[in-house]
């Protein structure tokens, strides 16, 4: 098996986990009868492991290998996942979700480096090409755990992350550890040489205000189709639908920004989300929010590429894994926790999810504005 191929594989089984699990973490927090405070907590705690510890797995990946890396990640994220289903209490559930975070958030930015090193070997591969089969796996997991669900019960889907973690750990093996430079430098050292960097902190500080307002759609969405009557069957069409329509954009991604450059086509991205939440307010009937998430490819798929795609151009290449992990800590850590309290402040005062969706598409709107202005071309 080729080294592409092998990864193609393990990207679409990690994001099977992902499907799995995530979209519904809060449904199943509420399952056990948590309160809104304390759901908000747990949804908090992958992201509170990300924005500490991320640095410092992106260091050991650059100074470890990447395999290596990946297959320590993977089989004790494979590993935690039954944990969910012993019935421990409040303290259990946020230990082993503390555990679990730890391994999995290593995954996803040592992936993202493997793919760009390819890419950049190879010009028959993009980053986009590659993470295309991350969004396949998503939305092929996202329509079967929600008809799961409706048949048995929620617990099901930490049994489908399990499993599928545990493929990815087993064709890790097929991977090989791709040649990148080396550094000497310390792990948080290095990263406070990239907090001097500019261009990069403003370029974070904009993903981190997006990532503020659209954790709202990653963790409240389930909530806010059930809001207006919504089945977990009709959520998981509606989650499988929005991994459909990443798979185009991925795909064709390194060919926009070509055409494009990364400075518009992020500003394109940042404003596509913001009509995405504009949209949301104004449905009243679940159904129509599929159109809607034709969106989510330009809002999210698009979005992280180019992302990933300027943090690339920003950083060295031996610190490659490290400015990754940077970027997740600030979409899916510092951002996604201030997300979710924002969203559980706002609810708390009984502001319904759709006007939440408007008051954030308000904010991202303005992050388009700051981006046109102060974000050079590249």
């Amino acid at each position: 098996m080729s080294k592409v191929t092998a990864l193609r594989i393990v990207y679409f089984l990690v994001f099977c986990c992902t499907g799995a699990w995530l979209p519904k973490l809060y449904d199943y927090c509420l399952h056990l009868g948590l309160s809104g405070t304390q759901a908000a907590f747990i949804l908090s705690i992958t992201p509170l492991m990300m924005f500490i510890v991320q640095p410092l797995n992106g260091f050991l990946a650059d100074k470890l290998g990447y395999k290596k890396t990946l297959l320590i990640s993977s089989l004790f994220a494979a590993a935690s996942y039954p944990g969910f289903l012993y019935d421990g209490g409040y303290a259990w559930l946020i230990i082993i979700t503390v555990i679990m975070s730890l391994f999995y958030n290593t995954i996803q930015p040592v992936l993202d480096s493997m793919a760009l090193l390819i890419a950049k070997d190879n010009p028959k591969f993009s980053y986009g090409t590659l993470r295309f089969y991350g969004a396949a796996g998503f939305a092929f997991t996202t329509i079967i755990t929600g008809q799961v669900i409706d048949a048995v019960d929620i617990t099901v889907i930490f049994i489908v992350s399990a499993i599928t973690m545990f493929l990815a750990f087993v064709f890790s093996f097929f991977l090989n550890d791709e040649a990148h430079e080396k550094s000497g430098a310390s792990a948080y050292g290095n990263v406070w040489g990239m907090l001097k960097n500019r261009s990069l902190m403003f370029l974070l500080f904009c993903v981190l205000l997006v990532s503020l307002c659209a954790t709202t759609i990653w963790n409240f969405y389930s909530s806010y189709l059930k809001e207006n009557g919504a089945s977990d069957s009709l959520v998981g069409y509606g989650l499988s639908f929005q991994g459909l329509c990443e798979l185009p954009i991925f795909y064709f991604s390194a060919r926009i920004i070509l055409r494009l450059g990364l400075k518009t086509t992020l500003i394109i991205t940042i404003l596509a989300t913001a009509i995405r939440m504009t949209l949301y307010y104004f449905i009243k009937t679940p159904a129509a929010t599929l159109p809607v998430e034709l969106l989510h490819g330009l809002s999210w798929s698009l979005f992280w590429v180019v992302c990933v795609e300027y943090v690339n151009k920003l950083v060295e290449e031996h610190w490659l894994a490290t400015g990754q992990s940077l970027l997740y800590a600030a979409y899916f850590g510092a951002g996604a926790i201030a997300g979710n309290y924002w969203t559980g402040y706002l609810l708390g005062r009984n502001i319904s999810l759709a006007n939440v969706f408007l008051l954030n598409a308000g904010i991202v709107a303005l992050v388009t504005v700051a981006a046109f202005l102060f974000i050079k071309k590249k």
